[in-house]
Parts: C-alpha cells; sequence; structure tokens
C-alpha cells in the first residue's frame, strides 16, 4: 500500500485557499466591470443629447431671425410639452431654447433634457445672435 505522502492531489486547505485568492482577485474586476457599464451609458446619453442641442441650434440658426424676432418667440420647448418627446435610444427627450434678455449681442441657449427630469438639464448650448449676421444675405439676381 502507497505511503500517503506519494499520493498526488490537493488538500481541502489547499482548494479553500485557492478558492479565497479567487475570490478576492473577482470582486475588484466586477466592480471595474460595473463601472464600466454605468460609464458607457452616461456618455451615450450625453452624446445623444449634445447632438440634440446640435440639432435645435442649427434649426434656430437656419431660421434666419433677427434678435427682435428671437425675443419675441421667447422660450419654446421642443417637442412642445402637450406632445408626446422624442424618444432614443430608449430615453425620452426634450429640448428648450431660452432667450437671455438684456445681452447684446443677444445669447440664446440650449438645453436638453431627459423627459422625465425638465429641472436638470443634461447639455446646455450657447450662443450669439447678432442682426448683423444677415446684413451680409443678399439675394441672387
Amino acid at each position: 500500500m502507497p505511503h500517503a505522502s506519494c499520493l498526488k492531489g490537493f488538500t481541502f486547505i489547499e482548494v479553500l485557499i485557492a478558492l479565497t485568492v479567487i475570490a478576492v482577485l473577482f470582486v475588484p474586476v466586477m466592480q471595474l466591470f460595473s463601472h464600466s457599464i454605468y460609464a458607457t451609458g452616461n456618455s451615450l446619453s450625453l452624446i445623444t443629447a449634445t447632438n440634440l442641442a446640435k440639432s435645435e441650434m442649427e434649426k434656430m440658426i437656419n431660421m434666419n431671425l433677427t434678435k427682435s424676432q428671437l425675443r419675441a418667440l421667447g422660450e419654446v420647448v421642443v417637442p412642445p410639452i402637450g406632445e408626446p418627446p422624442v424618444e432614443i435610444n430608449g430615453t425620452k427627450w426634450r429640448a428648450k431654447r431660452e432667450v437671455i434678455e438684456g445681452s447684446d449681442p443677444l445669447e440664446v441657449r440650449v438645453h436638453v433634457y431627459e423627459d422625465r427630469q425638465m429641472d436638470k438639464a443634461i447639455v446646455t448650448l450657447v450662443t450669439l445672435v447678432e442682426d448683423l449676421m444677415w446684413d451680409a444675405v443678399k439675394p441672387v439676381g
């Protein structure tokens, strides 16, 4: 009969130590993984909100409105509160264009919100509007 010291294999204590080492190393890796998923979700929201703000800013600039016309329009929410919000990537969005009174040149801000949190803007873009920019536009003819 072979002697006990000649047998190959692991003792119960060795297996427990190996499992403990694996568990201790596994926890930080899982925390890193969950943080990366969270960061990716936040980045997607920030990119989507930025693109929506840029789009709304382009719409406003392409309307070729003067400062007085923009002031008359005042604060505009897109889409309006009575209508369903824009849904992109599973999130519902609204943009608000805000005209800052007393600024010269006229300051216009575009805020983008998740529909469920209209009190906290995800992104805000700002532009300055001057009537002189439209003087350079002449009809072709």
